[in-house]
């Protein structure tokens, strides 16, 4: 692993946190080798442009460069803006992935999913606040109405 960092911009804080938790709670995080989010620095990055600045703050995600045997990241340590938007969603799509396997099962009991998300938040290291609560409660709502349309569309074919 090299000390050599990629930084998205404009990642909501609910999951940068429930990122860096993911891959052991060390900032700037360590991916595993093989996994999704390592396969697409190991494809995209390129050369660093002599003329580009990262520009840091707290919505920006650091992510150390694995050292690949074809990519020395002293030198291949720019990832292109199309390739960070890939990233950036590829996030995303595990963050709902595991949000939905862990928390739809509690609708199915008619439970409440106000405290059950605040307990889902603290199990994967993300703030308990409300602005986190509302985006993940926003993005939950988002997968269970999907959910039930493409049930209901299956019921009536």
């Amino acid at each position: 692993m090299s000390n050599i960092c990629v930084y998205l911009q404009n990642v909501e804080p609910y999951l940068k946190q429930w990122f860096i938790h993911e891959h052991g709670g060390e900032y700037p995080v360590s991916l595993v080798r093989g996994s999704v989010e390592s396969n697409i620095l190991m494809l995209f990055l390129e050369n660093k442009k002599a003329d580009h600045i990262e520009a840091i703050d707290e919505k920006t995600l650091a992510i150390y460069i694995p050292s690949y045997k074809r990519c020395d990241p002293r030198n291949r340590n720019f990832l292109p803006e199309r390739a960070k938007v890939a990233l950036h969603k590829c996030i995303k799509n595990r963050f709902d992935v595991q949000m939905w396997q862990d928390l739809h099962q509690f609708n199915n009991l008619g439970l409440q999913i106000d405290d059950i998300i605040y307990a889902w938040m603290e199990q994967h290291g993300i703030e308990l606040s409300e602005m986190n609560w509302n985006a993940i409660a926003k993005r939950y709502q988002r997968k269970r109405r999907a959910y039930l349309d493409y049930e209901l569309k299956k019921m009536l074919e």
